[in-house]
């Protein structure tokens, strides 16, 4: 009778060096086609947190007017568009109540933040720094008019992802290709990165 040492059985139990190799390669495969979903479904994430944070904003400006009847009042009180209520209008509507926190997004740098800028005439062509919108979709046609306007703005944006926010906000069709400036719909920003998105929220 033939019998088999406790070493041989170990042995016969080890993976070889073929084996190894094609484990490793299955494994850097799934790699190769995962990794570049993972970072896809985060950049995805941060465009639509963006995109969330201006709808939230958006409401609680919709309830501000709703209760006071006025874009320029703060707790009933109106003001004047001096540049410190220009440019943390959110604020506003966090000590009122109407939002929990400041406009806040994972794209761009930290400064984001909602203005209320003085309306330009009708006449006025939409650039990317202007206070005129051309939410029809005719370039040279600005239809926010009348005594202010509010935005929310956000610096240091990289291109693709403000094409990403506009395609999501007004769709493919008023957007522009990356190089291009857009200036169509409520997105508009400069060509080149990094740049500052303007976003319209409302005109009165």
């Amino acid at each position: 009778m033939r019998t088999i040492s406790k070493q041989s059985r170990k042995s016969n139990q080890a993976f070889t060096l073929i084996e190894m190799i094609g484990v490793l390669a299955v494994i850097a495969i799934l790699a190769a086609m995962l990794i570049p979903k993972i970072f896809e479904a985060i950049n995805n994430a941060r465009v639509n947190n963006a995109a969330v944070s201006y709808n939230t904003v958006k409401t609680s400006l919709a309830d501000h007017y709703a209760k006071f009847g006025s874009l320029l009042s703060s707790n009933g009180v109106l003001f004047a568009t001096t540049a410190a209520v220009a440019t943390n209008y959110d604020k506003m509507l966090v000590s009122e109540g109407f939002l929990d926190k400041p406009f806040q997004v994972r794209i761009g740098d930290t400064n984001a933040h909602v203005s209320v800028v003085d309306a330009v005439g009708a006449g006025t062509a939409p650039t990317a720094n202007n206070s005129a919108f051309a939410l029809g979709g005719v370039a040279t046609v600005n239809d926010a008019i009348g005594g202010v306007v509010v935005e929310a703005v956000i610096p240091g944006v990289t291109e693709n992802d403000a094409k990403d926010l506009n395609d999501r906000l007004d769709g493919a069709p008023l957007g522009s290709a990356i190089g291009t400036s857009d200036i169509l719909g409520r997105v508009k920003y400069a060509t080149g990165s990094p740049t500052t998105v303007h976003i319209y929220v409302t005109h009165r």
